[in-house]
């Protein structure tokens, strides 16, 4: 004998039907959370267009508010939450005939652009002035609940004239 022991070699021939069934496994949860994050971050991206789009029709609210000082200081754009839009009028010629236009316009935005979309204006008439000069409260509101039976959301926005 030349000194070598021979040993037996055990060959590994493949991976083990368990070894395969645990990266299955692993990579299947990996893929479900990474489902998980994609499926939140559309609907958080939803959910901020939504909120910027009420943003923008209080604004846009606000600006026609300011444009008809005498009809804003009339008392003509104080809406209520769920009341039917005030009916325009072609060509709108008094203060008040413009502020229904306006209001009509924007209550038929907030009900096609925001899932249930409305809006309430508030007057300030307790007297009291800031130094901003009367104030309005611009309230917009909606749906984000997908059906849940959550209540509404609502973006308020204070102005003065």
């Amino acid at each position: 004998m030349n000194g070598y022991v021979k040993m037996k070699k055990n060959k590994q021939a493949g991976s083990s039907l368990i070894e395969v069934l645990i990266t299955v496994l692993v990579l299947s949860v990996g893929l479900l959370g990474m489902a998980t994050l994609q499926f939140d971050a559309v609907k958080l991206n939803h959910d901020s267009f939504l909120r910027s789009q009420a943003v923008n029709l209080a604004y846009d609210m606000s600006d026609r508010i300011r444009v008809n000082r005498s009809g804003a200081n009339a008392g003509d754009y104080a809406i209520a939450i769920a009341a039917a839009p005030p009916s325009a009028v072609d060509t709108p010629a008094t203060p008040a005939e413009i502020a229904d236009s306006d209001m009509n316009i924007w209550l038929n935005n907030l009900a096609s652009e925001l899932p249930s979309g409305d809006g309430s204006i508030a007057y300030r008439t307790d007297g009291n002035v800031n130094q901003f000069g009367d104030e309005f409260t611009v309230q917009v509101c909606w749906d984000e609940s997908r059906g849940n039976g959550a209540p509404l959301t609502c973006f308020s926005f204070v102005t003065g004239l």
